[in-house]
C-alpha cells in the first residue's frame, strides 16, 4: 500500500484504536490481529485484490458485496465489519497503517514496546540484551529488539522506540557532512572569500 503521510496515521490511530476496544469486549484481540495480518499478506499478495480495495473509482456497494462474498466465514465478523466500515469511509486503503497501528496500541496495552534496530551487520546478542535493557528502563515497557540488517546505512545504527528516531549510522553523518561542506562551498562562492 502507499506511503502514507502524519495526518493519514493520526487516521489509522482511531481507527485501530476503535477496533482494539471493539476486540478487547469481546476478548478477540490476538485474533483480530492474526486475521488484519493475514489479510494484509493476502494483500501484498494479491496486487489485483489490492487495487480493487484501495481504487476510489470502484463503487462502494460493490466493494461491500465483494468483502462479504469473499471473507464472510474465512475470517472473524468483527474484522469484517471493520472493513465495511473502512469501505463505507473510503479508507482502505490506509488498511497496512490501521493494522500496523492497531499492532502497535496491542503492545503497548500490554506493556510492551517494540525497539526497531537497523544496522549494517548483524548485532551480537549481548548488544541485543543491552538495547533491550535500556529501552526498558527509558520506557518502563517490556522492549523487544526488531532488528533489520540494512546495508545502506554502512555503519552504526538506527533506533526506533515509538515515534522517537535515533539515526547514529554512518550513512547520516556522511550525509550531514556533506550538506556541510556544501553549504560551505556555496557561501564562499557566493561571497567570493576561500574560507580556508
Amino acid at each position: 500500500m502507499a506511503n502514507v503521510n502524519d495526518k493519514q496515521i493520526a487516521l489509522a490511530k482511531v481507527y485501530s484504536n476503535a477496533m482494539l476496544a471493539l476486540a478487547q469486549a469481546s476478548n478477540e484481540e490476538d485474533a483480530l490481529l492474526a486475521d488484519l495480518v493475514d489479510l494484509v499478506a493476502l494483500l501484498d499478495r494479491t496486487p489485483t485484490l489490492e487495487a480493487f480495495f484501495c481504487d476510489p473509482t470502484v463503487d462502494s456497494n460493490d466493494r461491500e458485496k465483494s468483502i462479504e462474498r469473499i471473507f464472510r466465514g474465512k475470517a472473524s465478523d468483527l474484522m469484517i465489519n471493520a472493513l465495511q466500515i473502512l469501505n463505507r469511509k473510503d479508507r482502505l486503503s490506509l488498511l497496512s497503517t490501521i493494522v500496523e497501528q492497531y499492532r502497535v496500541a496491542l503492545q503497548t496495552e500490554r506493556g510492551r514496546v517494540e525497539v526497531f534496530v537497523r544496522t549494517a551487520v548483524p548485532l551480537p546478542e549481548e548488544l541485543k540484551s543491552t538495547l533491550a535493557a535500556t529501552a526498558s528502563a527509558q520506557t518502563g515497557k517490556s522492549a523487544q529488539i526488531v532488528e533489520t540488517v540494512d546495508t545502506s546505512i554502512i555503519g552504526g545504527l538506527v533506533l526506533q522506540i515509538g515515534d522517537i528516531k535515533y539515526d547514529m549510522s554512518v550513512a547520516s553523518k556522511l550525509r550531514k557532512m556533506s550538506k556541510a561542506l556544501q553549504t560551505r562551498a556555496s557561501k564562499e562562492i557566493s561571497s567570493g572569500k576561500a574560507y580556508v
